[in-house]
């Protein structure tokens, strides 16, 4: 499986930066996301880990922090925090 980790902040800028990393790791298989360096997280990355969550083998959440937790809990995504447990 392969590991991608989010940075401490995934503003818009840290989402475009990792854009085509999440696309070209995207697979059959899950990608797992490592969240647990996140202490803020914008709209735009929530939108691509939703997007990325809905590809062929989606993604699994791993270790997030608080922070992650609490902003996709706030959006509707605790989806995306169960998806670790899967």
């Amino acid at each position: 499986m392969n590991t991608l980790s989010l940075p401490a902040s995934c503003d818009r800028a840290a989402t475009k930066a990792l854009y085509t990393d999440i696309c070209e790791a995207l697979g059959p298989a899950p990608l797992a996301i490592d969240a647990s360096a996140v202490e803020k997280i914008g709209q735009a990355m929530l939108q691509v880990l939703v997007s990325a969550n809905r590809s062929d083998g989606g993604i699994v959440v791993t270790a997030p922090s608080q922070a992650f937790c609490e902003a996709a809990k706030l959006a509707g995504l605790d989806h995306l925090i169960a998806s670790e447990a899967a």
